[in-house]
């Protein structure tokens, strides 16, 4: 069954809620978009385009800093040297839960895979590794989960993963993926030494699976077009993530595809104006219908980091038009409150386009 408007922005703000906030001294208070509005649906596509409370994603941050640190003293021990990043919605600042998880990847140190480059500015040692990166990346695994259970004896340190080692309890304020990886240096990132585009591959410990990505590449890719949309990018992924975990039907796009495909939005439907907040929901959701209405150019279009076509399946190509429907609806919604009925979904987005919400102090 359906969640009512009520429903989705009591979840809304339950999902926002940081319990680490909190101490004894400490009361909720209610966040600004809160004021701005009286209507339930105006409020939630407000609430839904924010971006949760700063402090909580520095305890993101920090949480992984800490894990970080524990890694590399641990590590040295063992003659294992890895380097540090992290990918992800967090660093991305696209994360919709005030509690949000953290990836912290672990990078081995030592041997890396590098393709064939004659005007490369790197050179690279043969290699003397355990047998297959395959194995150096497992092995990495294996002292890593020996060093955080020696280290944090007291929270729970998760090995089931396929891909990762998962913390979380005793003490944690976050959960913490640990991602056991290495690095991929195409040609590209060989001429340029340019860390965005350099590749990280991941290994699955059941398969031996290696799975190659660019996530620093997808997030320079978005963060550009954030800018150049004076933040409205990321307040579009964040009100298609959000409204994605607040329907009743399984919708199957995952963040990443989300952000992805709101890349490729036309940078006037997505600009942010101050106190026309409601242009990116119309904007959102005029580019999720003129995708739904042409399957050849929804499933044309490459992810930021062009390693794959976004809609690559059936069953995204349906969760795209489920999405185009949750967004048509949100805006019919939204209209409803302040105009009469029976409008045309032109006149709706003339509408939302038009409308002001002041600021508050």
């Amino acid at each position: 069954m359906p969640y009512t408007l009520d429903e989705r922005l009591a979840r809304l703000k339950q999902r926002r809620f940081d319990p680490a906030l909190l101490d004894k001294s400490t009361r909720v208070l209610e966040e600004a978009y809160l004021k701005r509005a009286t209507n339930t649906a105006t409020l939630y596509a407000l609430g839904s385009m924010q971006e949760v409370n700063p402090r909580s994603t520095e305890i993101s941050i920090e949480e992984s800093d800490k894990v970080q640190s524990t890694l590399k003293d641990g590590l040295k021990h063992h003659e294992l040297y890895p380097s540090f990043r992290r990918q992800g919605s967090v660093p991305l600042n696209v994360h919709i839960y005030g509690g949000s998880d953290v990836d912290l990847l672990v990078l081995e140190g030592a041997y890396l895979q590098f393709e064939r480059c004659a005007d490369s500015n790197k050179t690279y040692s043969p290699y003397t590794g355990r047998g297959t990166l395959i194995d150096d990346v497992l092995h990495l695994r294996a002292k890593s989960i020996e060093v955080l259970n020696a280290r944090y004896w007291g929270a729970k340190v998760d090995t089931t993963p396929a891909k990762c080692v998962e913390l979380s309890e005793g003490g944690f304020r976050r959960k913490v993926d640990v991602v056991p990886s290495h690095w991929h240096d195409g040609a590209n990132f060989q001429r340029s030494l340019e860390e965005t585009i350099r590749g990280v591959v991941l290994v699955d410990r059941k398969t031996r699976e290696s799975i190659r990505n660019y996530p620093f590449l997808y997030m320079a890719h978005i963060n550009f077009k954030n800018e150049r949309t004076a933040g409205g990018t990321k307040m579009s992924v964040r009100l298609v993530k959000n409204l994605k975990n607040d329907t009743s039907t399984d919708i199957e796009l995952s963040s990443y595809d989300i952000g992805a495909l709101i890349y490729h939005c036309p940078e006037a439907y997505i600009q942010y104006v101050p106190e026309r907040d409601l242009q990116i929901m119309n904007g959102t959701e005029r580019w999720f219908y003129e995708l739904s209405q042409n399957k050849q150019m929804a499933m044309a279009l490459n992810t930021p980091d062009n390693t794959r076509k976004i809609i690559d399946s059936e069953e995204k190509w349906k969760g795209l038009g489920l999405m185009a429907m949750e967004l048509a609806n949100l805006s019919i919604q939204i209209a409803s409150e302040t105009l009469p009925s029976h409008l045309n979904q032109q006149q709706i987005r003339e509408h939302l386009q038009d409308r002001l919400i002041p600021m508050v102090a």
